[in-house]
């Protein structure tokens, strides 16, 4: 079990990075003891929602959290949403707006059916968590997410995506895999690439944090668009950036770094690694590096071939509550006072330098 030592003090800003091989979740303290939740993956010790072991472990009350953010529906960034909901019942809980709609609805249900749990548990978390909740709130493009008045300045996260567009042409694309009576449902849906996941600006008066989500490029539908938007580049830009799309180059646009950011501004990034595929890729990490001397990444993405079945049988005769030593899982803490100029990075578990 990591320990993640105390909580942030009430002036200090906190930006912590959670995840394992697969799965990235975030947890950001805004002043004065308030957090805001991004995504959830599980902490394979706790087996439990990370953002909520962590903040558990460090003694926030779950009063002190006051929003829940599930950027899109992937099933590596909703991994346990729908317990991490639960565990912080007064929190407002916001998703893209994509899903304020009857047939996106109806694209979570028909993939949420015990039939189809093992092809998407994103689709099932997000369907149990909006079905559950009294009050879901979608926003999109210039949305506040959440406003107030903490650590005596003021602060002010919003959405900068999905925009306009992309809802469109999300609506459109899930309108072909729209279930039908009697027909099974063999696979989920392939809704690459991702324009309708929601990215954060978090404005602390004097600073700035920015959270890319799973967000790709396109001159319609993704950074282009967002870029091109007035508002979206009159944002205050950030000191640090928890980098889109585990730092793969679709997720890039040397607009986020020119206009978004400051120079040489402190980044982070989850890794994925999935059926062969892996990201960051040895050019992407460059490419990151290029930009920034100060990169981190929350596990260095070994996902070890599971053991054998024969020999965990063998061992399971033997022992009890067997689990792997190194499951890959790590955190990226930065933290830094109000006022301050630079922030302090703390690194957990299989967290490095990129």
């Amino acid at each position: 079990m990591i320990d993640y030592g105390t909580s942030p003090a009430v002036n200090e800003i906190e930006v912590t990075l959670f995840g394992p091989g697969y799965g990235e979740a975030l947890a950001v303290h805004l002043g004065s003891g308030a957090w805001l939740l991004v995504d959830s993956c599980i902490d394979p010790d706790a087996n439990e929602p990370a953002s909520a072991a962590y903040l558990q472990q460090i003694g926030v009350h779950a009063a002190q959290v006051r929003s829940i953010v599930a950027s899109h529906w992937h099933d590596d960034h909703v991994g346990g949403m729908s317990r991490l909901a639960a565990a912080y019942p007064t929190a407002e809980f916001v998703v893209s707006t994509v899903f304020n709609d009857t047939e996106a609805l109806a694209f979570l249900a028909a993939y949420s059916g015990a039939s189809t749990f093992k092809l998407s548990r994103g689709t099932t978390e997000l369907h149990r968590v909006i079905r559950g909740r009294k009050e879901v709130y979608f926003v999109l493009h210039r949305s506040i997410v959440l406003e107030d008045t903490l650590a005596g300045r003021p602060v002010r996260v919003t959405a900068i995506s999905p925009l306009p567009s992309a809802f469109g042409r999300f609506l459109a694309h899930v309108a072909q895999y729209k279930a039908h009576k009697d027909a099974p449902i063999t696979h989920i849906p392939d809704l690459h690439p991702n324009f309708e996941a929601v990215a954060l600006h978090i404005d602390f008066g004097n600073d700035a944090v920015l959270l890319g989500s799973d967000l790709e490029e396109h001159s319609k539908f993704g950074w282009s668009a967002v870029l091109a938007d007035q508002w979206s580049s009159n944002r205050r830009p950030a000191t640090a950036y928890k980098i889109a799309h585990h730092g793969s180059s679709t997720g890039d646009h040397p607009g986020i770094w020119e206009t978004l950011l400051q120079s040489e501004p402190l980044t982070c990034l989850a890794p994925y690694t999935l059926a062969g595929r892996r990201l960051p890729t040895d050019v992407d990490k460059q490419r990151v590096r290029s930009r920034t001397r100060k990169a981190f990444i929350s596990s260095g993405a070994t996902r070890r071939a599971q053991m054998d079945s024969h020999q965990l049988k063998r061992l399971g005769d033997i022992c009890k509550n067997i689990g792997r030593a190194d499951g890959g899982f790590g955190a990226v803490r930065l933290r830094k006072p109000t006022g301050e100029s630079s922030w302090t990075v703390e690194l957990f578990g299989q967290a490095t330098a990129l």
